[in-house]
């Protein structure tokens, strides 16, 4: 009997264990993206699984949102075998919505993550599979009080920030769009508009491109609906003009997409005394709770379009009191917060004057014997304007804003008409517009070029805009600014064609720690702004450098550019906050010290050659001062000077390629010696003939510069073709190189 019942007790163990195996259970996460949702989806919604494993019912499989489209559901409990499955989306009025597809199946046999779906689209994206990288950007309009329905716009670093149009998902809150970026892009800053001008207020959104993309979708302002009862409240607006000076002062806000609302002073529409100065606009039922950034602008000839539409033109009157948008809020009880008012003082009367306008374009021409960066020409047809506030910022009538070239210079000029007050600043840049045939060219040669590309960013005035005041009436009726080159790069201040030189960035970060910097999860980085550096170097145009920490809070980055490029840099500092999902940089918007400005020296006396260079220790800076602008010094200019001698002391013997080369009628190159030396320099042709000798004797250890001009031992000029120059330093030293001779 105890054997059978030890049989029998043997045989159930054996019968369960293999029950078990048979019913083993398996880890399955389930992943899910709304993107194609028809809009009714969003981080308050419900998402369900419900399938065979589950009869269908139940609200046990609940997903969890990760932020905008993204869901994830992970359950340990399924065995091995196959399923069908659905979606369900449960509002907030408990509706209850099916996918409308066909179910859904898998077969469960191990621990599995299942590819993502989309809502009703497979495992399709809402978007074409292309060789490019795809990415799909969405909104939701739900946060924005009053929003009434104006069409969406996105822009960025790809559209070179004028806004595409977002399409409207069905009857939703949801906009979308999607964009193709070259797949050697890495990542790309832009934000969202409303209307015509109405821009979000926060810092620029971020996204990293690897491949194809489906953004977590967004609210406006990251700001979600509000359970607050929405209000309406009237606002009375009121620029108040001490001097008596303007004509038609009109507001423009967030309120009106920052289109024109008319002003009165005329004792009617809300303005209580006529011709008294007080400039009066009544807001009917201002929607709230929200906030509002506000400001006004006196009108003139160039507000309008002629066709009765608004442009971006007229005088921007809190830019002649150097403030800021004036912003005021709506409580939940209807209440005004902020200012609604501002006094323009008296700033003299109107005059005006021919300002004269000059840049120089030295190093920046493409035309024959030309040194610095190829990429203007006239023969082309490219054009140097003078874009400002005096003439709205564009080039709509060309007597105000093209240049003209002076026979036999490299100066552009423009002599035109500023009206104005003595005493206020007048903001404008210099811009070069591209014919047709030099941007076919240039995206030939280094790749599709941005379309802005042609904006200064001065390194002088931090990457600002430029400024002039008119000043007294002197009589003369002129003001002639100073000479300025275009990105204020003087004749030699290129590093010159295929030189490379490498810098060293360092920055103190303790300042970062109030904007939420940590130093144990985030990283560093410095953001490039020279549109023109990045441009030559083929970096993105949001290309970042991220540094290494020094383990005292501050942080290094090495950096190397192949010339041409500019002897400054112009850059901000920032890092990316893990736990907000964030990039934080220095600086903002269009004034004085938007970035910083650094030029490359080789000492403290300026006086050097083209080497490389480690720049002083920034301090990261967090609010709104102008970021730090080293100074500015035409005379610090590093250019080729010969016998440079013991002030570069290089470590070890050197011969640097000629430059320019090929080249016509003549070419230089640097050599360098680590100790006292006698150094002999030979020129052959094609055949190895010796056709130049030139013995230097015994130099100081230094480097020096070597300068040809196309003769031989005779002085007679050599023909076109190749040649090979050679750098012997006794037996200690032998280096050969070539270069091309054109004529």
């Amino acid at each position: 009997m105890l054997k059978e019942y030890e049989m029998k007790n043997q045989l159930f163990k054996t019968f369960m264990a293999s029950v078990l195996i048979s019913f083993s259970y398996a880890s399955v996460t389930f992943n899910l993206n709304t993107s194609t949702a028809p809009g009714f989806t969003d981080s308050t919604s419900t998402i369900l699984i419900r399938g065979t494993m589950n009869n269908w019912s139940g609200n046990e499989w609940e997903m969890s949102n990760l932020g905008g489209d993204y869901w994830v559901f992970t359950s340990d409990t399924l065995s091995d075998g196959d399923y069908e499955y659905k979606y369900v989306v449960i509002d907030a009025l408990d509706t209850e919505s099916w996918e409308s597809t066909d179910n859904r199946s898998m077969s469960v046999s191990s621990n599995t993550n299942l590819p993502q779906d989309y809502w009703e689209n497979g495992t399709t994206p809402p978007y074409t599979e292309t060789d490019s990288i795809d990415v799909w950007f969405r909104i939701s309009t739900a946060g924005i009080v009053g929003y009434d329905g104006d069409t969406m716009f996105v822009a960025g670093y790809m559209n070179s920030w004028n806004g595409e149009p977002l399409v409207k998902e069905g009857d939703s809150d949801f906009w979308s769009r999607q964009y193709s970026f070259d797949p050697a892009g890495t990542g790309i800053g832009y934000k969202f508009q409303h209307g015509f001008g109405g821009w979000e207020s926060i810092p620029n959104r971020t996204a990293e491109l690897t491949s194809d993309t489906t953004l977590s979708w967004v609210y406006w302002d990251n700001i979600p609906p509000s359970n607050a009862e929405t209000v309406y409240t009237n606002v009375t607006l009121t620029v108040v003009d001490e001097g008596l000076s303007f004509q038609d002062i009109q507001f423009k806000g967030q309120f009106s997409n920052w289109n024109f609302i008319q002003g009165y002073d005329d004792g009617t529409n809300g303005d209580e005394i006529a011709n008294d100065g007080i400039w009066t606009a009544v807001l009917d039922s201002v929607v709230g709770p929200n906030s509002y950034e506000w400001g006004a602008v006196e009108c003139d000839s160039t507000c309008y379009d002629g066709i009765g539409n608004d442009n971006e033109g007229g005088m921007w009157l809190l830019g002649l009191i150097s403030e800021p948008n004036q912003e005021f809020s709506i409580e939940e009880d209807g209440s005004i917060n902020g200012s609604t008012s501002f006094t323009i003082p008296y700033l003299g009367d109107e005059i005006t004057k021919t300002v004269i306008f000059s840049v120089d374009m030295t190093e920046w021409l493409d035309e024959e014997n030309s040194t610095g960066i190829p990429v203007f020409s006239v023969s082309r047809g490219d054009q140097m304007q003078v874009r400002g506030a005096f003439n709205g910022w564009n080039c709509d009538n060309p007597a105000d804003c093209e240049m003209t070239r002076t026979p036999g210079t490299n100066l552009f000029s423009l002599a035109t008409s500023v009206t104005g007050y003595p005493n206020t600043e007048t903001e404008f840049k210099y811009f070069m517009e591209h014919d047709s045939s030099s941007i076919d060219l240039l995206s030939q040669t280094y790749g599709d070029i941005y379309n802005d590309i042609g904006w200064e960013d001065s390194p002088q005035f931090g990457g600002g805009n430029r400024y002039f005041t008119l000043g007294a009436d002197d009589g003369t009726g002129l003001l002639e600014l100073p000479l300025s080159g275009y990105y204020d790069l003087p004749s030699g201040g290129v590093v010159p064609c295929c030189r490379t030189v490498g810098l060293s960035f360092h920055v103190d970060m303790i300042h970062a720690i109030e904007q939420g910097f940590n130093a144990s999860e985030d990283s560093v980085y410095i953001s490039f702004k020279d549109r023109w550096l990045k441009y030559l170097q083929g970096l993105g145009d949001d290309y970042k450098v991220y540094a290494t920490p020094n383990g005292d809070g501050s942080y290094s980055l090495d950096a190397s550019f192949v010339g041409p490029f500019p002897w400054h840099m112009t850059y901000t500092w920032g890092f990316y906050d893990v736990s907000e999902v964030a990039y934080i940089e220095e600086g903002g918007g269009f004034g004085f010290g938007r970035f910083r400005a650094r030029y490359h020296h080789a000492n403290a006396n300026n006086d050097c050659w083209w080497r490389d260079y480690s720049f002083p220790q920034d301090t990261f800076q967090v609010e709104d001062p102008p970021l730090p602008v080293e100074d500015f010094n035409p005379d610090s200019i590093c250019i080729p000077l010969a016998g440079l001698g013991d002030e570069m002391i290089p470590d070890e013997y050197f011969l640097s390629d000629n430059y320019p080369n090929p080249f016509n009628p003549a070419t230089s190159f640097t050599f360098g010696i680590s100790s006292s030396s006698e150094v002999n320099i030979n020129i052959y042709n094609i055949l190895g003939q010796k056709i130049f000798a030139f013995n230097k004797g015994k130099l100081d250890a230094g480097t020096y510069e070597f300068n040809w001009n196309g003769v031989n031992q005779n002085g007679e000029q050599v023909t076109t073709g190749i040649y090979f120059y050679e750098m012997e330093v006794g037996n200690d030293f032998q280096d050969i190189k070539k270069m091309t001779l054109l004529k």
